[in-house]
C-alpha cells in the first residue's frame, strides 16, 4: 500500500511543469537522508551527528516525511531549446580526456557562467545541475560551461592538479570567445560543495569575474577537512593523503579560498553564499569565514543565506528552490 501511494504521488507530480531536483534516495524536507525501517516507517540517517549541531532532529516538524523539492524558476520550455555540447579541453595528469559541457544561450556576445560540480573532489560529474544550466542559457540568455576536473580518486592526483584543471578550462573557453559566442569580460562562477571550493578559487583568480554563487562550499579547507575527514576516520583521512600532499598544512592553505582571499586586495564582484545550520559534511561555519575573508579583500557586501535545520544537501531540502532561484537572479541582474 505504501509503495502504491508513493507511486501515485510520483505520477501526479510528473504532470506539473515544475522540475524535480531530488536525486536518488529518500530525504526529508531538511535534506536529511531517510532510511526505511522494517515496519515501513523511517529513521534519520546520521541522527546523532545532526543532534550535535541542532539538537534532536526527530523533534523537527515532518522530520520523517519524504520530501521532493521542486524549482518553479526552472523553465521547461526554455530548457527544451538548449542542447548542450561537449568539448575536450585538455588531458588530465593521468592521461584521460577532461571534458566540459557548453550550454549555449543562442545569443551573440553573451555573458558566461562557469559551473563546477561537487562530490568531495572524489566523484561527481560535469553533467550535474543540468536544469539550472539550461534555465540560465534558455531563459536568461547566459551561456553556461560545466567543467570536469581530475578527481582525488585517480592515482597520483593532487589538489594542485584539480585546481589547475579548472583554471585551464576557463582559459580554454575565454580564449575561444568568438567560437562560443561569449563576452570574456562578463563571467560568473557557481559551484556546490567541493565545486564551491573550486569555483571560489576561479572567481578570485580571474579579474573578469562579476558574480559568484557558492552552494554550501568548502571555503576554509582546514576547517572543512577536520569535519569531513578527521584523523579519527582513518579510511576517509587516508583517502586524501596524496591529494593533500600528506596533509601538509602549508599545502592545504595554498588552495583554501579563505587563505587566498586574505592575500587579495581590490576584489569587487557580487557574492552570495548559501549554507545550512545542520551541515555535518563540511561544517556550518564555512560561509561566515569566507565572508570575513572576502570583506578584507574588498568585497564588503557578501550576502550569506542561512537555512535553519538544513543539511549540506540544500538542493534536496525545502530551501533548494530558494537557493537556485536566488542564484539565477544574481547572474541575470549582474551579468
Amino acid at each position: 500500500m505504501k509503495f502504491l501511494k508513493v507511486l501515485l504521488f510520483a505520477l501526479v507530480a510528473s504532470t506539473f511543469s515544475l522540475t524535480p531536483i531530488q536525486a536518488a534516495g529518500i530525504y526529508n524536507r531538511y535534506g536529511m537522508a531517510l532510511v526505511e525501517n522494517s515496519d515501513g516507517g523511517y529513521s534519520i540517517k546520521n541522527a546523532k551527528e545532526y543532534e550535535a549541531l541542532i539538537g534532536d532532529p526527530y523533534r523537527l516538524p515532518k522530520a520523517l516525511v519524504p520530501y521532493e523539492s521542486k524549482v518553479p524558476a526552472y523553465n521547461n520550455a526554455a530548457m527544451e531549446k538548449v542542447v548542450p555540447e561537449t568539448f575536450v579541453y585538455k588531458k588530465s595528469v593521468t592521461g584521460d580526456d577532461l571534458p566540459l559541457m557548453v550550454y549555449r544561450s543562442g545569443r551573440s556576445n553573451s555573458p558566461v557562467v562557469f559551473h563546477i560540480h561537487g562530490g568531495a573532489w572524489y566523484s561527481g560529474t560535469y553533467k550535474a545541475a543540468a536544469a539550472f544550466c539550461k534555465t540560465l542559457a534558455g531563459k536568461y540568455g547566459i551561456t553556461v560551461v560545466s567543467i570536469e576536473y581530475s578527481m582525488a580518486s585517480a592515482p597520483g592526483v593532487r589538489m594542485e592538479d584539480t585546481v589547475g584543471d579548472c583554471y585551464d578550462a576557463v582559459e580554454y573557453v575565454l580564449s575561444r570567445a568568438e567560437e562560443f559566442g561569449i563576452d570574456p569580460e562578463r563571467i560568473g562562477f557557481v559551484g556546490s560543495s567541493a565545486g564551491g571550493h573550486l569555483s571560489a578559487c576561479c572567481a578570485m583568480h580571474f579579474p573578469q569575474t562579476k558574480a559568484y554563487a557558492g552552494w554550501y562550499g568548502a571555503y576554509d579547507l582546514p576547517y572543512t577537512m577536520s569535519v569531513y575527514a578527521p584523523e579519527s576516520n582513518v579510511a576517509k583521512h587516508q583517502r586524501y593523503d596524496v591529494f593533500l600532499n600528506g596533509w601538509n598544512p602549508e599545502y592545504i592553505d595554498r588552495f583554501s579560498p579563505v587563505k587566498i582571499a586574505e592575500s587579495k586586495t581590490g576584489l569587487s564582484y557580487k557574492v552570495i553564499l548559501f549554507t545550512g545550520t545542520a551541515d555535518i559534511t563540511a561544517g556550518p561555519d564555512n560561509a561566515r569565514r569566507y565572508r570575513e575573508a572576502l570583506a578584507g579583500a574588498g568585497i564588503k557586501n557578501v550576502k550569506v543565506v542561512t537555512y535553519k535545520n538544513v543539511t549540506h544537501s540544500i538542493g534536496k531540502s525545502y530551501a533548494g528552490a530558494d537557493m537556485y532561484t536566488k542564484s539565477l537572479r544574481l547572474f541575470a541582474k549582474t551579468l
